[in-house]
């Protein structure tokens, strides 16, 4: 057993096979059905053939017994004035007046028509759902439509979908498609066999069950008309069956015709109209139905999805314009600080480049007494004769002539926190040519890192100076010397003439001629030594401003021009040098 059967009745759904034998499930038996009966079938058809005015009078006066539900609305079912009525009543009404057929149809209860079917007591049913198991025992016409089942659960339920079924309590209609298919599921389901699909309804709705397997339009139907509470179908549309013309095996002859009926009232349009009588309004609300979930759960869905993105773009585009002008006004204002940084740039580029005196910037290395070039002016590259790319990257020992042992003294006083350092040294030319610079060395801290800022200056010039003005010292002391010499000549031709003018010589007009030629020439050599000390005075004066205003000054202004002169203090350089790096 498939599955534990509570029955409202006192037996499951019954079927016959070929010999009127009940069994218990028509689909898993094999019985003798008519696929074991296709020969003789043949050759009944052709005798039917053969003998064709004679059937055909033979069926037009034979009363075909036709079997229906008595309770399956709107496909079947026994009106209140007790008459058979339903889109399958039509349907079978209509082909029995297309092909001139005798019929009389009698409803009863589904087992129980469908009990008489296969054991031969009628020839046809109006309406029975196809199955392989079905086939083996009677015969079906082509489909005239597709029917569709659903799941029936209560309000509230946790069944979604035919998943959920496992281990609940299902009522089915006893024999209906559905309950072959309810045999098939999960053995700890309980099936409840009822009389009708009205009385499966009533019980989901009551709580007395859990789920009903029913037809979708059929359950549907049956809500709306009795005004049924409390239950609805879930999930999608389950076994979806062709719904046909069932014959027995006497009946099968009848099928060829009854196959024929069919296409001829779908064909003349009786069809259409029969199914828009029954199923119009049901596809109508179906349709509606159906429009309104995609309404609800589509549309209006997309509806609130554009709503909010048109409102988010609308919002967007304001942030985005105000935020474009905010950017804006931040790009011109960066532009202005961009220009102002340009031109305070050049300023401190031109002061740096007008300076005479050469500067260098170098990186610092506590373990390196000479630092790699970063950075030079003008003057430094006019002076030693490289372009300004050259000098970039040189260590300046290439360019300064100093012994290490020197270097490294110097380096240990900037070092030992000596804020600056001056010395002399030679600087050597691209062209191999030395000339004398003093230098003036000090730290130079910007951003974190740690330079070396030199500031030389030619002394060539200073140099030369110095050995015009010592010189010109030893030209006035030979030419002071020579004065006192000349004093000592001078007083001893004066000394002959006073000495010739007290003794009266004959030929003192001589002597005393001869002594006074002497003095002239003394007095001539004189005046060429003044001449030439004057010469060297004024040439100090006017060059190296050696002789001051006042008499005594000329040590302090000498000391003044070695010490100051032209020379640009390396605190003032490091403060344009701080700018331009």
């Amino acid at each position: 057993m498939t599955g534990r059967i509570r029955s409202e009745r006192s037996r499951a759904p019954a079927a016959m096979n070929g010999g009127g034998t009940p069994v218990s499930n028509p689909d898993c038996c094999p019985g003798t059905g008519l696929r074991d009966r296709i020969p003789v079938l043949i050759i009944i058809l052709f005798l039917s053939a053969c003998i064709a005015p004679a059937s055909a009078s033979h069926v037009a006066d034979h009363v075909i017994i036709v079997g229906a539900d008595e309770y399956f609305p709107p496909y079947e079912y026994v009106d209140h004035s007790g008459r058979p009525g339903g889109f399958n009543i039509d349907i079978m009404n209509a082909v029995a007046e297309e092909m001139s057929l005798n019929i009389s149809i009698r409803p009863g209860p589904w087992q129980d028509v469908r009990s008489d079917l296969e054991s031969g007591n009628i020839d046809l049913v109006s309406g029975m759902f196809y199955s392989e198991g079905r086939d083996a025992v009677v015969n079906f016409s082509r489909p005239y439509i597709t029917v569709s089942h659903a799941v029936f659960v209560g309000d509230g339920s946790d069944i979604s979908n035919s998943d959920d079924l496992k281990g609940k309590e299902i009522a089915v209609e006893e024999g209906d498609i559905m309950h072959d298919y309810a045999l098939g599921l999960d053995p700890s389901n309980t099936i409840i066999p009822v009389k009708n699909q009205y009385d499966a309804l009533m019980l989901v709705s009551s709580g007395a069950c859990d789920a009903a397997l029913i037809s979708k339009l059929h359950g549907e139907y049956l809500i709306n008309s009795f005004g049924i509470t409390g239950v609805h179908p879930t999930g999608h549309p389950l076994e979806i069956r062709d719904y046909c013309i069932a014959a027995s095996a006497n009946g099968s002859v009848l099928l060829p015709t009854i196959d024929e009926g069919l296409a001829i009232i779908k064909k003349n349009g009786r069809y259409d109209q029969i199914y828009n009588k029954w199923f119009g309004v049901y596809e109508e609300r179906e349709f509606f139905a159906t429009l309104m979930k995609i309404v609800v759960f589509v549309l209006l869905p997309a509806i609130i999805l554009l709503a909010g993105a048109l409102l988010w773009s609308v919002s967007l585009r304001k942030r985005l314009t105000k935020t474009s002008a905010k950017l804006e006004d931040e790009l011109a204002e960066q532009k202005k600080v961009k220009a102002r940084l340009q031109e305070s740039k050049d300023k401190y580029q031109a002061l740096f480049n007008s300076l005479n005196e050469a500067v260098f910037l170098c990186d610092y290395d506590a373990k390196e007494s000479a630092g790699t070039i970063v950075e030079v002016n003008d003057a430094a590259s006019r002076s030693l004769g490289y372009t300004h790319d050259e000098l970039m990257g040189r260590n300046t020992g290439d360019i300064c002539r100093m012994s290490p042992p020197d270097r490294e003294m110097i380096m240990e006083k900037l070092a030992n926190g000596i804020g600056q350092v001056s010395f002399y040294t030679e600087h050597m030319r691209k062209d191999g040519s030395v000339f004398p610079v003093q230098v003036k060395m000090r730290f130079l801290n910007h951003e974190g890192k740690v330079y070396i800022l030199q500031v030389a200056r030619d002394i060539t010039k200073e140099r030369e100076s110095r050995r015009i003005e010592t010189d010109a010292l030893k030209k006035i002391e030979e030419n002071l010397t020579q004065l006192a010499t000349l004093n000592d000549e001078i007083r001893n031709p004066l000394m002959v003439i006073t000495g010739v003018t007290d003794m009266d010589f004959e030929n003192s007009r001589e002597i005393i001629y001869d002594q006074v030629t002497i003095i002239d020439g003394i007095i001539t050599r004189l005046d060429q030594g003044w001449i030439e000390s004057s010469k060297i005075r004024e040439f100090l004066r006017k060059h190296l401003d050696f002789y001051g205003d006042e008499e005594g000054d000329s040590d302090n202004d000498s000391d003044k021009d070695s010490d100051n002169g032209s020379d640009v203090d390396s605190g003032t350089v490091s403060g344009i040098v701080s700018d331009k790096v």
